[in-house]
């Protein structure tokens, strides 16, 4: 069952990489000259962002990863975004890889009771329409599967499907999603792509090309040209001391068809990642070696880059 599993789960995060990269320009350009280095690509989480709602919350989300063996890691709380999070590790066998682990998952979700009445009301509008869950269904599928590929497949298919393809709500109203966003960027963007990964990110400690993030990022602004999300003051956020170092490009913006016209919104961005290794440990790309949480500070800036811009 393990192997199956890991397989279901190789293919889930492909499928979601593919839609990713199709929609993000960036991601491609980025990647592309990594590989043409020869160096080290490898993603280190996967976030998501959900509203609340009986059957679209995190507890949904976070079904659909331990059923692929994922167990949760951590709590976080964002008080100035008005939001709560967790994430979860993937299955680490001792002494592997880090570049051979399955990418970490980061899911956040929105504190509904701290906003107003209008914000609410126009929030469970939406959620409200999505009736049931296909959790149960899911888990009873991954009870009976073995190695046929084809069941295996179709599986690992459902669950990308599930995770890719964006809200299970009504397609919005923009006037909804401009109220929404007066108080919550995070809550319009969640609104308009629901499920659909809001980023990936990128393990630069494990390249060897850069010695640090700093280096990274001077590579993507000036070699690449591509933007940088400067939101508190600086492109890198955190520190060596607290052993985990991230930036991020600011979100390319996509047309989406809204209930009433089309309009250019941002999307998704790229993340990037230096963790240090923990006391005792050294540089030696063992994922157990290095610190493997989020920082709350880091996060808080980094939901910045998909804030919509004006100018």
């Amino acid at each position: 069952m393990l192997k199956v599993q890991s397989t279901i789960t190789e293919k889930v995060i492909k499928q979601l990489w593919s839609i990713y990269k199709s929609k993000v320009g960036q991601v491609k350009t980025i990647e592309q000259a990594i590989r043409k280095m020869g160096d080290t690509w490898s993603e280190d989480h996967i976030a998501f962002r959900t509203l609340p709602g009986k059957n679209c919350n995190m507890k949904v989300l976070s079904s659909i990863f331990e059923m692929l063996g994922y167990t949760h890691a951590g709590n976080y709380d964002f008080p100035e975004k008005k939001l709560k999070a967790i994430s979860m590790n993937p299955p680490v066998k001792k002494n592997a890889h880090s570049a051979k682990v399955f990418p970490k998952v980061f899911i956040s979700e929105l504190l509904l009771d701290s906003f107003s009445k209008p914000f609410k009301e126009c929030v469970l509008k939406y959620t409200n329409d999505v009736t049931d869950s296909p959790i149960e269904k899911l888990k009873i599928q991954l009870s009976q599967l073995n190695a046929d590929n084809k069941k295996v497949n179709q599986f690992a298919n459902e669950i990308a499907l599930f995770l890719g393809s964006g809200a299970m709500w009504r397609v919005p109203k923009y006037q909804d999603y401009e109220l929404l966003r007066i108080e919550s960027e995070y809550a319009a963007w969640t609104l308009v792509f629901g499920n659909t990964p809001n980023h990936f990110t990128v393990s630069v400690h494990l390249m060897e090309t850069f010695k640090n993030l700093q280096q990274f990022n001077d590579y993507v602004q000036k070699k690449l040209k591509i933007e940088m999300n400067k939101s508190g003051g600086s492109i890198i956020k955190g520190s060596k001391v607290v052993k985990l170092e991230q930036s991020a490009t600011l979100a390319e913006e996509n047309v989406v068809r809204f209930q009433d016209g089309f309009y250019n919104i941002p999307y998704a961005f790229v993340e990037f990642a230096f963790r240090h290794p923990l006391q005792g440990k050294k540089h030696d790309e063992l994922w157990e070696s290095y610190y493997q949480g989020f920082v709350t500070d880091n996060a808080d800036k980094i939901f910045e880059s998909t804030n919509k811009r004006t100018g």
